[in-house]
């Protein structure tokens, strides 16, 4: 059946058949040089120059016989630290355009700052440092407006360590050309090498001078958030926690989802008595990463100073899936069976720990507890005596071996034992008690 068309719909037809052929034809014909040129110079408006150049690069697979493309895209080289290929840029203009004294002009001053380049290296390979950093910097009043001069200075500082310098000078290089990546990098890379100088005071235990370097790093690169958390790692060592979670705040700002700064900032916490914002934070670590087994481990120790044994004995026991090796997590699990009376699963942890950590003197002592609290007062009397071996002087300790030389019927022994366990105030109303229920005959 033949149906009308309404008139407006045809029209309407019509248009965008036209619409379709002009798109189709435009992309026949090919972009003149002009527009090319101009499409160039729009990139370089915004200081874009790996853009520029890649236009420049289409443009001359379609226009190679155009001097003043050939001439826009040397200047272009020039920025991006080119100058190779600008000389050749140059040079093919002027075969296009001999007549053109911008152009030779142009080549002239190419060669002069390739010759000034070429002589500081000189003075670099001859093993002069410094002269070649006072050469460059003569070099930045002739080019005060070249990013290549400032990033070879910058260079020369940083072998120097003049880091400070280095980093203001790779600053000017990318206020000239903030598009060249590398002279970010060249900051980043300094940053790096900065922290990485304090990571070998850290472990030398200079922890003032790795402060010292972290906060270098952080005011060369503030987005370097490994910084911030080495600052954070080194306040928390020196136990100035209150720098130590300014940092770690900074730095989840930064990067919101680093578990490891979760974690640590949770120990802040832990250690200010704030339990309820550590433990918010060690969920937070784990919802981060749900194989953190750390995270786990600092979760079920903090869920026992509250009485949450069974939460405790969760966190704990998915440490240790995670990471059956994790002995500390044996031996917080294995207190854990303790306060719950569970004293063979105590025990079982305990010296689940030992076997993996033969210096762990915590297990030891609660072994001997256990122990005694068994009955088992010859395993309690050894395994005292293993913790003192690790840990001399140790109260806890000498409490329990006191505890099972008196049961043994070593009073002599006993008494000695509970007198070294007096020294330590915490320890010297409980020992006390037992010295004198030992003269009392009990």
């Amino acid at each position: 059946m033949w149906v009308r068309v309404p008139p407006s719909a045809q029209i309407k037809k019509m248009k965008m058949k036209y619409i379709l052929i002009i798109i189709l034809v435009s992309l026949l014909i090919p972009a003149s040089v002009e527009s090319h040129i101009e499409n160039i110079e729009n990139s370089l408006q915004n200081n874009n120059y790996e853009i520029a150049y890649e236009k420049f690069n289409v443009a001359i697979s379609e226009f190679d016989a155009n001097s003043n493309l050939y001439f826009t895209g040397a200047n272009i080289a020039i920025k991006l630290d080119k100058l190779d290929d600008a000389n050749k840029y140059f040079i093919k203009a002027i075969e296009l355009d001999n007549k053109n004294k911008n152009y030779r002009k142009a080549q002239e001053n190419l060669l002069v700052l390739k010759n000034d380049i070429t002589n500081v290296r000189k003075t670099f390979d001859s093993g002069r440092l410094d002269q070649a950093i006072n050469e460059y910097i003569e070099l930045t009043s002739k080019y005060p407006n070249n990013a290549i001069i400032f990033y070879n200075l910058g260079r020369m500082y940083k072998l120097n360590k003049q880091y400070d310098y280095a980093v203001d000078n790779y600053k000017i290089a990318v206020k000239t050309n903030p598009f060249e990546e590398k002279y970010k990098l060249a900051i980043k890379a300094i940053a790096q090498q900065v922290a990485k100088e304090g990571d070998t005071e850290y472990r030398r235990q200079e922890f003032d001078v790795a402060i010292k370097n972290y906060k270098e790093s952080i005011s060369y690169y503030p987005d370097y958030t490994i910084a911030y958390f080495k600052l954070a790692r080194t306040y928390f060592k020196i136990k100035d926690y209150d720098n130590a979670k300014i940092y770690l705040i900074k730095n989840l700002l930064v990067n919101p989802n680093q578990e490891q700064s979760e974690k640590m900032l949770g120990d802040v916490f832990l250690r200010a008595g704030e339990i309820d914002s550590a433990l918010t934070h060690y969920n937070n670590a784990i919802k981060i990463n749900s194989n953190y087994s750390k995270a786990y481990y600092s979760l079920g120790t903090s869920l026992f100073k509250i009485n949450d044994y069974a939460g405790a004995k969760n966190a704990l026991q998915e440490a240790l899936v995670l990471d059956s090796n994790y002995a500390k997590a044996y031996n917080a699990l294995g207190t854990v069976y303790q306060a719950q009376n569970n004293f063979e699963l105590a025990v079982d942890n305990f010296n689940s720990c030992i076997s993996l950590d033969g210096k762990s003197y915590d297990s030891y002592y609660r072994l001997s507890s256990v122990y005694n609290l068994l009955e088992k007062y010859e395993l309690a009397k050894t395994s005292a005596k293993n913790c003192l071996n690790i840990k001399r002087n140790y109260a806890p300790a000498y409490f329990e071996l006191g505890v099972s030389e008196k049961a043994l019927g070593n009073n002599v022994a006993a008494s000695s034992a509970f007198e070294k366990a007096k020294k330590d105030k915490n320890w010297r109303k409980l020992a006390q008690y037992e010295l004198d229920m030992l003269k009392k005959g009990f």
